[in-house]
């Protein structure tokens, strides 16, 4: 997907792309116990091309003899913009639960889950990472 972002002087592309898999299952063994697993895959990735301007502006003069104003308010070095732009990273998360109904109003919870993102085009510093999360609840029904 490409789409143009920028203003009616400039003409810059940035491209878009996303992808998401998600599956999910619940079982019942027996007629108390339930379980479910939900396991989910996200690849993102986006990037500017270089930022590129068709000329200034109205009331200014061509780029080879700008005026003052023109110089003073705009700096065209854009050179590492398309760089630092760069999008590229994915995430993973699985959870595994269990439901245990105790009495008919009262049941045991539990929830383990699995978290994993990865930066492959990291700007300012490496943000990969996993994080474990156990969730364990007691629910009542009235």
């Amino acid at each position: 997907m490409v789409s143009q972002v920028g203003s009616i002087y400039s003409d810059n592309d940035y491209t878009i792309k996303n992808h998401v898999l998600y599956a999910s299952a619940l079982f019942t063994p027996v007629k108390r116990v339930s379980l479910n697993l939900d396991v989910s895959y996200s690849k993102s990735e986006a990037d500017f091309n270089s930022v590129r301007f068709s000329g200034p502006p109205a009331g200014y003069t061509t780029w080879n003899n700008p005026s003052p104003a023109w110089q003073a308010g705009f700096n065209p070095d854009f050179s590492g913009f398309s760089d630092y732009s760069d999008l590229d990273q994915s995430r993973f998360e699985c959870s595994l639960g269990c439901n245990v109904q105790l009495y008919k109003a009262l049941a045991l919870a539990g929830v383990v889950t699995y978290r994993k993102y990865t930066d492959d085009e990291p700007y300012l510093y490496d943000a990969d990472g996993s994080l474990w999360v156990f969730n364990v609840g007691l629910n009542y029904t009235f």
